[in-house]
């Protein structure tokens, strides 16, 4: 009796995904999608829904509570399509720029406790 008809309560939006670069894995809200090139637009809640090309499960530990500059943020209407392009290359290279400066204030931060605690050190004996 108390059926569910179709999938969505209301009518979907939708996202049409293009990229630059063949075979790259699609995430949308952290789900594989599929890869490069997509055919068809996807049917998608309406609201905000995030789009990456690297799987949120592998990210390095410091990126992975929170958003990274490089996933795309759009808002998607009812019965509306989005088209969302991907810039796989610069989305790649931004991506590896975020880390290399993690790893260098990790060097910084460590460098400093070391020397916090030679000092420390030298003033206990």
């Amino acid at each position: 009796m108390f059926s569910q008809n179709n999938l969505f309560e209301s009518e979907p939006g939708y996202l049409l995904i293009y990229a630059d670069t063949s075979a790259v894995p699609i995430y949308i809200d952290g789900n594989l999608i599929g890869q490069t090139p997509l055919d068809k637009p996807i049917p998608v809640l309406e609201g905000i829904h995030s789009i990456s090309h690297h799987n949120p499960s592998i990210i390095d530990p410091f990126i992975s509570y929170g958003r990274i500059e490089t996933d795309k943020q759009v808002f998607v209407l009812a019965g509306d399509t989005v088209i969302v392009s991907l810039n796989t290359t610069l989305l790649s290279k931004k991506e590896n720029q975020i880390k290399n400066n993690y790893k260098r204030t990790n060097f910084i931060g460590l460098g400093l406790f070391t020397i916090v605690l030679w000092q420390l050190w030298i003033l206990s004996n």
